[in-house]
């Protein structure tokens, strides 16, 4: 987008990935749906892979019938309209 920071593609990026890795939004959540506190987010990211696990909004998987083709990832606004973007984008997806 115009006027966009740099980091902020590394971010989109990687919350699609997660997303799609656990079919499931992004989230400050673990596996298993427990809340984390930071130095658990922090931990399951370093384990993980920075590149592949996130706790922070704006992910969504997109999923058609059930199985999981991809993922969005929204990056650039607070955690809230990252993630509204993500869920819109997915949902305008699923409509067509």
């Amino acid at each position: 987008m115009d006027g966009g920071r740099f980091h902020t593609v590394h971010s989109a990026t990687t919350k699609a990935v997660c997303a799609a890795s656990n079919k499931r939004p992004t989230t400050a959540q673990g596996a298993q749906a427990q809340p984390l506190d930071t130095a658990h987010a922090i931990g399951l990211a370093l384990a993980a892979g920075v590149e592949r696990w996130t706790a922070m909004e704006g992910g969504c998987p997109i999923l058609i019938d059930g199985e999981c083709i991809g993922g969005i990832g929204v990056s650039g606004g607070n955690f809230e309209f990252d993630e509204r973007v993500a869920r819109e984008a997915v949902a305008s997806i699923s409509a067509t």
